[in-house]
């Protein structure tokens, strides 16, 4: 009687999870949080998945921006929430960056979100202003190296890719650069056009119409490969600077804790929509590639993301930065 009384509780304990998971994901809606202001690539991707998310999964889709704190708003959010798959997150670089710029966020990046999908990549262009006298990287180094600190860089937010691409040249080319703050590209936009700051490297579908204009020269496409978009722009590598390597990427996380086959029915919907031409169309129209990794791939790759930009960012060139 006391063995079939355990087994009966057993059961019924576990038949709320086993329920959720098998009819995930019932009538609840589905928040995306991303950790940005409307307009950028994080606003865009949620609010392309999710007309065809909501047909495919039968329950409205939302989009909601909490931006602030490198992410970290928006990132606190989702691990904090049930881990009923329901509450998902859009990040970036953030992901594999603010485990080091700020160890005590009230929450844990690896224990409280875990891996979705990756969605997307963006190759990054390094600019100058046309008036800067360099046409490559190569000639950057030379001309920080016969005069330290006269050669400025337009940085973001720390952690974002402008800022990456910023430490990376400093110390893989071994040079010493004037970092210049902004809130975000467009506003350092005009300066370096201007060359009243002589560099800044920016996902190349925002610095593009620049570039073929002729408002800036592009040096070098930072990545393992040449952008049929510039064909003619050299890779760092090419360069000389193989280290210096680094594409936009953004993925979605979900609330640790999240059962595994939630997990995997997320993924396979959300691939399920990369694939779609008209999706593709879309984010190829803004420069962006689909790039899509499993759960487990894309955590993988986060665990390498985040030990090689540790290594960068403890070395940081830039006063205030992690030590």
């Amino acid at each position: 009687m006391m063995l079939r009384t355990l087994l009966l509780v057993s059961l019924l304990s576990a038949a709320p999870a086993a329920f959720g998971a098998d009819n995930w994901p019932g009538t609840k809606p589905l928040k995306f949080e991303g950790g940005s202001a409307p307009g950028g690539i994080i606003d865009l991707i949620p609010r392309v998945l999710s007309n065809y998310l909501s047909a495919s999964l039968g329950v409205p889709v939302v989009v909601e921006n909490r931006p602030g704190a490198g992410g970290n708003i928006a990132a606190g959010f989702v691990a904090k929430a049930e881990p009923d798959g329901h509450t998902l997150l859009v990040t970036s670089s953030n992901q594999a960056v603010n485990p080091t710029l700020l160890p005590n966020p009230g929450f844990d990046y690896q224990r409280d979100l875990v891996p979705v999908s990756m969605v997307v990549t963006a190759k990054m262009l390094l600019v100058a202003s046309p008036a800067f006298p360099a046409k490559d990287v190569t000639d950057v180094i030379k001309i920080a190296k016969q005069n330290p600190k006269s050669v400025s860089i337009a940085t973001s937010v720390i952690g974002t890719p402008s800022h990456l691409a910023a430490e990376m040249l400093a110390q893989y080319g071994n040079i010493n650069l004037t970092f210049v703050p902004y809130d975000g590209l467009p506003q350092a936009l005009p300066d370096v056009i201007a060359n009243r700051v002589n560099l800044m490297g920016g996902i190349i579908s925002v610095l593009l119409p620049q570039v073929r204009s002729g408002a800036v020269k592009a040096l070098a496409v930072l990545s393992s490969e040449r952008s049929p978009l510039v064909p003619g722009v050299p890779t760092s590598a090419e360069a000389g600077l193989p280290e210096m390597q680094l594409d936009a990427w953004d993925c979605i996380m979900t609330t640790g804790g999240t059962p595994a086959p939630i997990i995997a029915r997320l993924d396979e919907e959300i691939a399920r929509v990369l694939a779609l031409p008209e999706v593709r169309d879309t984010f190829a129209k803004q420069g962006i590639e689909i790039f899509h990794l499993n759960p487990q791939q894309l955590g993988n790759f986060l665990q390498s993301e985040s030990a090689r930009f540790h290594n960068l960012l403890t070395h940081s060139r830039i006063e205030g930065a992690p030590q």
